[in-house]
């Protein structure tokens, strides 16, 4: 069964078809990337994948459960993780209280719980800080636990935002533009990550992004979007030598042969 499958999905906005008749079908463990023009409809696609718009037309599985029209926390519920283009998060926590906040769905005490600080509390507590730790010592992040988020530089910002989505323990992790703003140093440091999360991980992913260097040596295959349609799909190999896609998007200022 697929982690994720889009069938046929249409979104319309006030007579603007932003995306239309977009389908996908995610397998475990594999890594999808979505690429286009600016205003290809690559972060709506991202939208109508966690709930935050619904689809005009079309119907959305994770799992093989029906999740169309169903709301963001809901995707979140079933297992579907995102980061976004532009970084959200907590600027006034700590580096540790950001990938904490990731365990409000798997907190098994509740507001009686908060209140009285008993045994549950302690151990619940105790059980997501210490899973939080691993998870921030596992991407180089764990000194700085006591950091606020904005006190971070720019890549180490990106890089808590990916951990604390994974922290949800996703079966699907979205990586919206995770390079975007990155100098190369950067962009060569989150292509390590992308590989160590896919491989020693599992984890299945689907990114968008716009950097090939990152797309050709991370993706396992690829959509490629103009207007909202898909004009390609297939391996990296295919769709960087496909004449649709090369006339569309990589015949232009990307850097797709980085």
């Amino acid at each position: 069964m697929s982690v994720l499958k889009a069938d046929h999905i249409s979104v319309n906005f006030g007579g603007l078809l932003a995306v239309d008749d977009f389908d996908i079908e995610i397998e475990q463990g594999q890594l999808w990337a979505i690429i286009g023009p600016n205003g290809a409809g690559k972060t709506t696609v991202f939208n109508l994948l966690t709930g935050i718009y619904y689809p005009t037309q079309g119907e959305i599985y994770v799992d093989g459960e029906k999740m169309t029209a169903r709301k963001p926390h809901e995707f979140a519920a079933a297992g579907v993780s995102r980061t976004f283009q532009n970084i959200r998060l907590f600027g006034g926590s700590t580096v540790l209280d950001n990938v904490k906040m990731a365990h409000t769905m798997d907190c098994k005490y509740g507001y009686k719980d908060m209140i009285f600080r008993g045994k549950k509390y302690h151990a619940e507590e105790e059980r997501i800080t210490k899973e939080s730790m691993e998870l921030l010592d596992l991407f180089g992040l764990a000194e700085k636990k006591d950091f606020f988020a904005t006190q971070l530089p720019y890549g180490e910002q990106r890089k808590l935002e990916i951990v604390r989505a994974l922290a949800t323990k996703p079966k699907l992790l979205l990586l919206d533009e995770p390079a975007a703003g990155m100098s190369p140093g950067e962009i060569d440091e989150v292509i390590s990550l992308i590989k160590r999360i896919h491989r020693e991980m599992n984890q299945t992913i689907l990114m968008i992004e716009h950097h090939m260097k990152l797309v050709m040596g991370v993706a396992e295959r690829i959509k490629v979007l103009e207007f909202g349609r898909t004009i390609s799909e297939g391996t990296p190999e295919y769709v960087q030598n496909d004449p649709l896609v090369i006339a569309a998007y990589l015949g232009g200022d990307h850097d797709a042969h980085a």
